[in-house]
């Protein structure tokens, strides 16, 4: 049995825009004795308002809660299912990494006849690899020459991308050509956002014909082998 002074207070407050949802949790009441409790009161319409946008922020509350959950879910199964993919390759040998590296040029190095050995891609960790792959053949990094591309957007950023090469590749600014800008127009979607957009780099070796040749050599062997 509850005091009338409770249910005076539940009235006075639901009067004033409480929800039935909220005076049940304050009270610790059912619903369906609020409810019964109420259903003589009119209320007005600033009272209708402030119960709806308590809904609504009670409604967004409740979606975020639910959109972060399923991101941390979404996370944890991403490092997981990197953890197996890393579990699956395991500690690779010298003969394994060259195949690698050999599979990396194949795809993204020059392979025309010009007589330079170039590597171009717009992935640090993928220019990264390459940079030690090419230096178990003897190429030393002052043996480097590289040229950045970025969208004409970008072009007031150009001294932060360049010295983001330079820190991450630990190499000389003057090693570095005039920079490329382009004007193209950037895929549907894409975040004008400095921290993820390092434009596109090319790395050509000097003197590097000999060592080309011998690349493109192991790639033809391996094309004519399957």
């Amino acid at each position: 049995m509850h005091s009338p002074q409770v249910k005076y207070d539940v009235k006075r407050m639901r009067e004033n825009g409480t929800s039935i949802d909220e005076l049940s949790d304050v009270f610790n009441i059912s619903k369906s004795t609020i409810s019964y409790w109420c259903r003589d009161i009119k209320l007005k319409e600033s009272s209708i308002q402030k119960i709806r946008t308590k809904g609504k922020e009670k409604s967004v509350r409740a979606l975020l809660r639910y959109s972060e959950t399923i991101r941390t879910k979404r996370i944890e199964r991403t490092l997981s299912d990197k953890k197996s993919g890393a579990v699956m390759v395991g500690k690779l040998s010298e003969r394994e990494l060259m195949m690698v590296g050999l599979g990396l040029y194949w795809g993204e190095g020059y392979k025309e006849s010009n007589g330079e050995l170039g590597f171009t891609n717009s992935n640090p960790e993928m220019i990264k690899f390459y940079l030690a792959w090419i230096q178990k053949f003897g190429v030393q990094k002052s043996d480097l020459i590289f040229r950045l591309t970025i969208n004409n957007i970008f072009q007031k950023n150009e001294k932060d991308i360049k010295k983001f090469w330079i820190d991450l590749l630990n190499v000389e600014r003057e090693q570095f050509s005039k920079t490329t800008i382009i004007k193209t127009k950037l895929k549907k979607g894409f975040v004008k956002d400095l921290s993820k957009y390092k434009g596109i780099l090319r790395v050509k070796v000097r003197r590097g014909l000999s060592l080309k040749n011998k690349i493109l050599g192991a790639i033809d062997h391996i094309s004519s082998s399957i």
